[in-house]
């Protein structure tokens, strides 16, 4: 494998915008390149893993890059590194590469390989395939990187993104690699939430480099003091999500006094969640779901329940608010991906956040339901569809105002073969995790 170390000049002017210190004088720490395909690999990899050609065309080999880049932490003065996932497609002579950024779904362990076994990194390999550049942040304290991840925190989200961008800018100097200037954000769960996190960022700096062309968050937890509260009152099938929450919120704003946050957890949940999010981090959520009481809220002591519903002014409500991401304006075209059966984020997180940007005046923006039936994971596939034919009339045309999706034979194709067939299975009692 082979580095490739980088030491150009800092992006200082943006930098002293967010009033951060001790600005490091580069922010790629490391590149190292991990794997290579070519177009004849890859069409094995699409037929091992049943993937249409017609639906994820393959036009470039693609190169794959480990980086590890500086960020800053949360208290403006630190500076962390973190890491992430590059997929260079090697374009012909004069062809420049749009930027795709992914950010993943939720994920309870720290550890993350590079490999083409994976989902959700197999969603930039196929971009890639197809020309675009393919940036995979890991997020704060995730994969090799630094510090405490912080869960639906909007700004250490943008922030991954936002300072990867900056590491391959670097990247791409050292490499004479040159892009197009054009810059798509998605992602799924989690990820639906950090790609418009990271929009909402981007486009208040007005970095001339780093214009966002259009998004596309898909299935993401908007409106997290609203909709998506309600689910934590409920029998719901992925309970870890709110100890979660408030462990890493208490790390980003220390909400609570006592700084052994497990307090706040009833018994036995204050001894028996200590063991899955220490810093190692190595077990996943389907263990932790076992533990968990199956009403969300119910792991924590009845003082706070209390107060979350009748205190307008309870902290942890308080600092939610901050990181819901329905009342504020895009300036890019947006298009929100979601399936009406999904039974972990709740749909209307994204008519939420339709209905707020609409009324005030945001008129490039649709809602795209996949399906009145999928769940969560089952959804993931026809939103990914969706995203990347979205993406591909900006790459191909610079400008789409009717906001088309598919076209209407694409679209025919994958309802006839393919989505009609998922809705039967799933219906038929297999399940969500029978597609994970």
């Amino acid at each position: 494998m082979k580095s490739y170390l980088c030491f150009t000049l800092a992006l200082l002017i943006t930098c002293s915008s967010f009033g951060f210190k001790n600005t490091p004088t580069a922010y790629l720490v490391s590149a190292t390149l991990v794997k290579s395909h070519t177009k004849q690999t890859l069409h094995a990899l699409w037929k091992k893993h049943h993937v249409p050609v017609i639906a994820m065309p393959i036009k470039d080999d693609v190169d794959i890059y480990e980086i590890i880049y500086k960020a800053p932490w949360i208290d403006s003065s630190t500076w962390i590194n973190c890491s992430g996932i590059m997929y260079v497609p090697k374009l012909k002579a004069g062809k420049k590469a749009p930027t795709f950024m992914f950010g993943h779904g939720t994920q309870i362990s720290k550890a993350r390989d590079i490999t083409d076994d994976d989902s959700q990194q197999d969603i930039c390999l196929f971009m890639a395939a197809d020309g675009y550049l393919a940036l995979y942040p890991d997020y704060y304290g995730m994969g090799k990187g630094d510090g405490q991840h912080l869960y639906q925190h909007a700004w250490s989200e943008a922030m991954s993104y936002l300072y990867m961008l900056y590491a391959v800018e670097e990247f791409k100097k050292t490499m004479n690699y040159e892009t197009n200037g054009q810059l798509f954000l998605t992602g799924y769960s989690q990820g639906g939430h950090s790609s418009f996190a990271a929009q909402k960022y981007i486009e208040a700096q007005h970095d001339p480099r780093f214009k966002v062309t259009a998004t596309s968050p898909m299935s993401g937890a908007y409106d997290m003091t609203g909709e998506q509260a309600k689910y934590m009152f409920q029998v719901y099938p992925r309970p870890f999500y709110l100890p979660y929450l408030i462990i890493s919120y208490q790390t980003a704003y220390h909400i609570f006094p006592n700084p052994d946050i497990y307090t706040v957890f009833k018994s036995p949940y204050d001894t028996l969640l200590r063991g899955y999010f220490g810093p190692v981090r190595n077990k996943s959520y389907d263990d932790l779901d076992k533990i968990m009481p199956k009403i969300p809220s119910e792991v924590v002591k009845p003082e706070m329940v209390e107060q979350f519903k009748d205190n307008p002014d309870f902290p942890f409500l308080k600092r939610l608010e901050e990181n819901n991401l329905t009342d504020w304006h895009p300036e890019a075209p947006v298009q929100l991906c979601y399936c009406k059966g999904d039974r972990e984020v709740n749909y209307k997180n994204s008519e939420v956040a339709y209905d707020h940007m609409t009324k005030a005046g945001k008129k490039d923006i649709r809602l795209n339901n996949q399906s009145d039936h999928l769940d969560h994971n089952t959804c993931a596939a026809f939103a990914v569809l969706s995203m990347k034919a979205f993406f591909d009339r900006y790459k191909k045309h610079g400008q789409n105002p009717e906001l088309k999706a598919l076209t209407p034979f694409k679209q025919w194709l994958i309802n006839v073969f393919a989505k009609k067939k998922v809705e039967k299975e799933y219906a038929k009692g297999g399940g969500d995790h029978a597609y994970l």
